[in-house]
This record gives C-alpha cells, structure tokens and sequence, in this order.
C-alpha cells in the first residue's frame, strides 16, 4: 500500500525515507516532505546521523521499465493484496463459525439424561426433544422470587411441558403442550428422598405428569413421557422461568392479547382486555397465570403459552431483531443462560440454528393433546380424598403421537378409509358426531368484551371442548360463522345444530381445526341431539386434533 507522504514517489516504499541519506548542511534538493524527521529514532531516541563526505551529485535515474511492465507489476500487486485479503476473510470466517461454536457449547449449562435417543421406528433426520419449563429458585434473590411471584419453597418444578418434532427435512416443526395435570402412569424408580427414604424403590403407580420432575428429575420425566405418548424422545431441554424473563426483556418485550382485563394475584399480573406490549415478568405472569383465568385448569393457560411463544418466535426473527448486533447478541446471551440440554444436543446446537434460520410462524404448528376429561376426579395414593387431573382421549392421543411418530404434519387431517358397509339410500341430514367428541376454538369476531368466553362457556356446558382464543380475531362481524376445515364437515354439523343462525363455511386453511367466530347476532347454544350415524359418516376419531400454526396465535 501506498503512504500519503510518499503519493508522489510512485509506489516507493514508505519506510524508505526513515533510511535516506542527508546533505552534510541539512538542506535538500528540494521540499523532503519527511517532516521533522531527521533520521531513524529507536525507542524515541535518535540515532547518530551518518555524515556523507563530499558534495552529493545528482541521482542517477534508475532503469526504465516499459509502461506495459508497470501495469503488469501493478496487477500483479493488487492480485497479491485481493488474494491475501480473502485468505484473511476465509480464516477469520471459519475461525469465527469454530469460536462460534465453541461459545455456544461452552456458555450453554449440561445436563445427562438416561432414556434418550431414537426408537426403531424414528425417522433417520427426524428429531423430537422434549421441553420443560422449571421454575427453579435456587440461585435467585428474595426480590426476584418477589417478582416473579415463585414463592420460597426449596426444589425444582416443572410447569410446563412440551414436545417439540423437527421434521426430516427441518423445515417444520410441530409442538405438543402437556398439560402439567394429566393423569399418567410414573414409572418404576429409586426415591430421591420426596416419597420415602432416598434410594427405596418406588414402584409405577398413576400420578400427575408434573410430579414426574419432582420425584425424578428429567430422568424420570423422560421415561414417564415416553410410556404416555409411545413417542421416543431424542434429545431434552430445560428452560429456567427466570432466564426466560431476561430473554423477553432482551427483545424489548413481546405482545400478548386477552379478551377480558386480567388481575390475577397468583402471577401477579395485571392487563387491560385487548393487545398489551409487555416486559419480561409480565410476560411471565401471563404464561403462568391460572385460577383468574381459567377456574384453575391447565387448558387455558396452555393457548395463552403457544400465544407467547408465537409472539417471541416473531419478535426474535424480526428484522429489527436480526439487524440489530446489540439486541440480538443479548437475546443469545440470555437464551443460553437460561437452558439447559444434553450434552449432544449442545455440541450440535449452532448447527440446527443454522438449518433451521428460514423457518417463520408458518412452519410452527402448535397442538394440544385430546382429552376426554380436562376435570377427571381421580383417587391417588398420597391423598385420601380424589384429585383433579386431566385425562386424555387415548384413541385421539394416539392417532396423535403416531404422526409425530412417523414424522406427518400435525395440521393435515388424515384421509378416512372408505367404509365397506353398503351406503344408506336416505342418510341423516343431522348431526352425527356427539358434542363430547368435537374440539373447537371460539374466537371474538366483533369485539364486544367478554362475548368468546361467554359464548365458550354455553358450547362448554352442552358437551363440546372448548378452547377460547385471546383477544379479538376481528371486529363487525354480524353473524356468527361456523368454519371447518377439510373433511370436518359432519363435525360443524353438530355446532350448527347447537348454534342454528349461524352460518357454515368450509376454510381449507384450517386443516383438521373447526372454530366458531361469534358474532354480533350470538343468542345462545341449543342442546344437540345426535342421531345414530349413517355408514357413510366419517369417525371423529382420526380428524379431531386441535392444531394450527404459530400465525394464527399472533395477535391481530
């Protein structure tokens, strides 16, 4: 490179003038341009100068060289720099996707787990992890717990679980909320000291999901999932409720939508009704608030988790987000301060971001297991009186967990195997399919306060299973719409026989999901009579499942 001093000697070295012979009475041919510079200085001390006997003649001028030989020396140079500067890009390229590398596996918390890998009949590429939010106290100040409404007991809990699939290919990705509650079998095990003495073998016996974590940590937590769902579980991560609220503040906060105002004591969290911008520990108030909201079950507070998540999925793929080195750098700081994973899964971390960074709420379908009970009273052997839980449908589930099983999308309902009894010449124009085997998602399409949930409730009573949408999905509508997806048809049959002005209308982008947009003629739900179903009628079982995608829980 050329030195500004020396832009008018060509391409002379510039270190050339610190070495240049002077006249012995200090004066030049002409302007030296070498400043006050006298001679070579080492440690800012000068050195001798060297005294030139005689008078100095004049320069001999050097060889010619042919102009075409000086453009061929200067491409040669600026080939040598170009080459050199892509040299430098590649190493440091490759030694920052190494540091990388080693960051995320260095800075990201390990935990071994017994039970983990792949089933006989998991798809090569496929994976499923299994995500549990813990609300582990340990290690925060009595003005976090305060915060964040933990409370002071000692011990980890799970409060939220979840199992993630990546697909084949990694381009979609589908989850299944557990909820906390259900009534499962806990396998076999050694007491860690909660059931008995530490070390005594505790034999299976039926529980809640949640005491899984409690009584056996994420050991005990994988098989009691893998015995539930039949679904092998590959690799497992553990997100701290505090870290997560960090990773919301790293963001700048989120937003979240609910239908009616929210003051609930439990999470500490207060909401007007509608779309809210909110930090970190409100953020967390909202995933965890229950008994205000949801009469103390899981199922509620499950949607309004797959809400949050859609949000932040979208605020940390933004483009603000994203081109923001600041705000982005935080955000995986925080993210990898609050997790915990098996130790391959850390190692092959950067690479699955990496396959993964095209994804968009499009390609996250959220999903809900079918219950046939959410408030199933059951006897449990460390209480005398009967327990709430949440009992599952086990066909559905099953139809359910076979698709994660075999890597189907959750959002496609499955084609119904022709029926070989002879077709009935007068079908039945009623409903077929009872209430109790419908799942629907009820959604405010006129913005009066409160109308879904009320109109939630009365399709709760007469049977049906209900999941309220927060917020406002649109306002002015004046009728209320009955929609269903492909091959749903017999299933919005029974709701419009429960809610007769409505109208129905087939949406094909809703797969196998039907749901009621409440107007502003709602008046009610009538009570359904099911007549006995023609041979032509497609079971329920198979096409029920409660699916969408991360877009549709975004708020509007």
């Amino acid at each position: 490179m050329v030195d500004g001093h020396d832009s008018g000697r060509g391409d002379a070295d510039p270190l050339e003038r610190y070495f240049r012979p002077r006249p012995a009475g200090g004066a030049a041919d002409g302007p030296a341009d070498d400043g006050d510079i006298e001679g070579v200085t080492i440690d800012g001390m000068p050195a001798p100068r060297v005294k030139v006997d005689g008078p100095r003649g004049p320069r001999r001028p050097g060889r010619r060289i042919s102009p075409r030989a000086a453009m061929s020396a200067r491409r040669q140079k600026r080939f040598l720099t170009l080459t050199g500067t892509a040299s430098a890009f590649v190493l440091l390229t490759s030694g920052g996707a190494w540091a990388f590398q080693n960051y995320v596996t260095g800075a990201i918390d390990k935990v071994h787990v017994g039970g983990l890998g792949k089933g006989k009949d998991g798809p090569k590429g496929a994976m499923t992890i299994l995500v549990a939010g813990v609300d582990r106290r340990e290690g925060l100040t009595k003005a976090q717990q305060k915060a964040a409404k933990l409370g002071h007991d000692a011990g980890e809990r799970s409060d939220t679980m979840e199992l993630v699939h990546v697909s084949r290919d990694h381009d979609r990705v589908s989850i299944v909320s557990l909820p906390r509650d259900s009534y499962v079998t806990i396998p076999a095990h050694r007491s860690n000291g909660s059931e008995g003495p530490k070390g005594q073998q505790i034999g299976a016996r039926p529980g809640k999901l949640t005491w899984a974590y409690q009584f056996g940590g994420p050991d005990l937590t994988v098989a009691t999932i893998k015995r539930a769902t039949g679904v092998s579980i590959d690799h497992y991560i553990e997100v701290n409720f505090y870290g997560f609220v960090n990773m919301v503040d790293a963001l700048g906060g989120v937003d979240v939508c609910t239908e009616q105002a929210i003051n609930d004591p439990k999470s500490g969290l207060k909401l007007p009704a509608g779309k809210s911008h909110v930090d970190g520990l409100k953020a967390l108030g909202f995933a965890r608030a229950r008994y205000t909201l949801t009469g103390g079950t899981d199922l509620g507070r499950i949607d309004r988790q797959q809400q949050f998540m859609a949000s932040m999925m979208k605020q940390a793929l933004s483009s603000k987000t994203l081109s923001d080195p600041v705000k982005s750098t935080k955000f995986l700081d925080a993210a990898l301060k609050s997790l915990r994973v098996d130790p391959e899964l850390a190692k092959g971390l950067p690479k699955l971001a990496d396959q993964m960074k095209d994804l968009s709420t499009d390609s996250l379908t959220f999903a809900n297991v079918p219950l046939a009970n959410p408030g199933y009273n059951a006897l449990l052997w460390n209480s005398p009186s009967p327990q709430s839980t949440v009992q599952w449908d086990q066909a559905k589930a099953n139809d359910l967990f076979g698709r994660i099983r075999h890597d189907e999308p959750l959002s496609e309902a499955k084609k119904t195997p022709k029926p070989s009894a002879t077709p009935s010449k007068t079908p039945s124009d009623g409903p077929t399919v009872p209430p109790d085997d419908i799942s629907v998602r009820v959604l405010n399409a006129i913005g009066t306060p409160g109308l879904a949930t009320h109109a939630g409730a009365q399709l709760t009573k007469d049977g049906f299973h209900v999941t309220v949408v927060p917020g406002v999905a649109r306002r002015g509508l004046q009728r209320t719409q009955i929609q269903y997806g492909p091959g749903r048809e017999d299933s919005a049959k029974t709701l419009a026989a429960a809610i007769p002005n409505a109208k129905l209308k087939e949406v094909s982008s809703l797969g196998s999901r039907v749901q009621v947009m409440v107007g502003a003629d709602w008046d009610g739900v009538k009570k359904v009579k099911v007549a006995s179903p023609s041979p032509t009628a497609s079971p329920a079982s198979g096409s029920a499942l409660d699916a969408g995608t991360a877009t549709e829980k975004l708020c509007h």
